[in-house]
Parts: structure tokens; sequence; C-alpha cells
């Protein structure tokens, strides 16, 4: 795994408690929301989610060849602080409709299937390497 991670840099601290977070994928200036999530420790989670990614890249629609690319970058962060676990879950559902992260389907926070997430980044990352100039 040769991607950058950017692990929650401005809002560390606010991250070890309750909210809603978003993991974005980057690529020469262009970047696309991956997925968004909601935890009582956000942190905790967003670390499982990268253990996820490293045991099986297709996790969040990497294949063997972009979780190797240099110049892609994850990045997680804190979108908002909420504690009540029924206000999170409802703003997550809102926010997931709103963005249409890659790898979720847009159905409550379901995601996609794995070809489907592969296919989705695949065709975001190819689309980045052209850059409006």
């Amino acid at each position: 795994m040769n991607i950058t991670i950017e692990f929650f840099q401005r809002d560390l601290i606010p991250a070890i408690g309750a909210g809603i977070y978003e993991i974005s994928v980057c690529k020469n200036d262009k970047s696309k929301i991956l997925y968004i999530g909601e935890s009582v420790f956000v942190l905790v989670r967003c670390a499982s989610h990268l253990y996820e990614l490293n045991k099986d890249p297709k996790y969040f629609g990497f294949n063997e060849d972009t979780i190797r690319d240099s110049s892609v970058k994850l990045r997680f962060r804190l979108l908002e602080k909420v504690n009540e676990r029924d206000l999170r879950k409802k703003r997550e559902k809102e926010l997931i409709k709103e963005k249409a992260p890659l790898t979720q389907s847009g159905i409550s926070d379901y995601q996609k299937s794995v070809e489907d997430k592969v296919s989705a980044l695949t065709k975001f990352l190819n689309s980045s390497c052209f850059t409006n100039l």
C-alpha cells in the first residue's frame, strides 16, 4: 500500500468522540468522497477501516495497481460532532444521499458491491489523470 493517508489532520482531538466522518480520495488536485459513516468513537472506527483496507484493498474499491499509486491520497475528516445516536444515524443518511459517496449505494448506509466499488474508484482515478489546464 503506497497511497498517502491523511488521518484527521485538522480535527484529531474532536474525532476522539462521537460524530459523522467522511473518507475521500484525492488525485491530481481532484477529490471525491468514498464513504460517509458515523460512530460513537470516530477514531477507532476509522482505524478499523484502515485495517480492513490494508487486508483487502477492494474494501474501498482499490485494486492491486491503484493501492500502490503514491499520487493517491486517502483523507479522513470529521464532518460533524453528534452525540445522540438517533440524530447521528439520521444525519449520516442525509449526507450520504446529498453527497453520493463512490462506494455507497445511496440506499440507507449500504455499500455497493465489490465490483461496483472497484469500477467507480478506478473510473474516478483514471479521469483525474486529466487535469484542467
